[in-house]
């Protein structure tokens, strides 16, 4: 029954209510992996890593083949950045069980972020092979889509997504990253709305909120313009038309064409300075009024 009530309230994001049904559990079974498992997920969600961690290790003292336990623990390490702990603890849990499809995905993950590109993708090839339709085995692959600029691969991904996963607001999440790669900065922004519905205690969601609604005003149209161009082609633009039009001696033309390129540049950096600022202002005028008429 208490164990039931713990997965409502962790698949709900209820932490608060989930911390106190597993403190419950444990003041009756001191000895139960399972509770501190649940305790360092929790921890792992809400970004408290060394509380995280610690529970991790409670659960492996108790049980120390718990393949679930090891699993958690290596993502605590992945999310630390210490990439051979996370490495260790991926491949114990692989060692209990060498099918364990969602350690395969964090371990696939893991190794294309390090640059072992292709062992990656050959253990991410081989976790499809055994679960298609698992959420993490198509986010990593969705990943890699996109860090290959395949955006028709991307978006066929998203759409699996969208008929095996019930995590709605995780899905509007890559929908935002896979707009802002393509440069559609409006479309991300009302994904990123719909994201921020879902989870709307989640702070970084509203600071990605924040920086594409600013994206979208018609103030920083030179930053969408530079956000939608690889920053080599810029410069390759910029050298290539100055040097062919200085090796051809117009050096008017040549000049215009410095002038154009560092205006861009320019708009580029203090745009952003100038909408927040206009913000500042409105804020500032609407708070006078309100004065006044109240």
């Amino acid at each position: 029954m208490q164990r039931d009530l713990v997965l409502h309230y962790l698949e709900s994001g209820n932490y608060e209510k989930a911390r106190e049904v597993i403190q419950n559990i444990l003041q009756e079974d001191p000895l139960n992996a399972e509770a501190y498992i649940q305790l360092s997920v929790i921890e792992l969600e809400s970004d408290n890593l060394k509380k995280a961690e610690d529970y991790a290790k409670e659960a492996l003292r108790i049980d120390s083949n718990n393949k679930v336990a090891w699993a958690v623990l290596g993502q605590i390490y992945h999310h630390q950045k210490d990439y051979s702990q996370a490495e260790r603890c991926y491949l114990q849990a692989l060692k209990i069980d060498n099918v364990y499809v969602e350690v395969l995905a964090c371990y696939s993950g893991l190794l294309i972020e390090t640059g072992f590109i292709e062992k990656g993708l050959e253990i991410l090839k081989y976790a499809k092979s055994l679960e298609p339709t698992n959420d993490l085995i198509l986010e990593n692959e969705f990943f890699v889509n996109l860090y290959n600029r395949n955006f028709e691969k991307a978006n066929k991904t998203i759409k699996k997504l969208f008929t095996s996963s019930g995590k709605i607001g995780s899905i509007y999440k890559l929908l935002v990253l896979y707009e802002v790669n393509r440069g559609n900065f409006k479309k991300a922004y009302n994904y990123a709305k719909l994201a921020w519905q879902e989870y709307p205690n989640d702070k970084d969601m509203l600071m990605v909120l924040e920086y594409l609604k600013m994206l979208n005003s018609p103030l920083l149209y030179f930053n969408r313009l530079f956000l939608k161009l690889p920053y080599e082609l810029f410069y390759i633009l910029f050298l290539g038309g100055f040097l062919l039009l200085s090796l051809i001696k117009m050096y008017i033309l040549a000049a215009v064409w410095v002038i154009i390129f560092s205006f861009i540049y320019m708009m580029v950096f203090v745009m952003p300075s100038v909408y927040k600022f206009s913000k500042f202002v409105k804020k500032a005028f609407i708070r006078l009024f309100c004065k006044r008429k109240y």
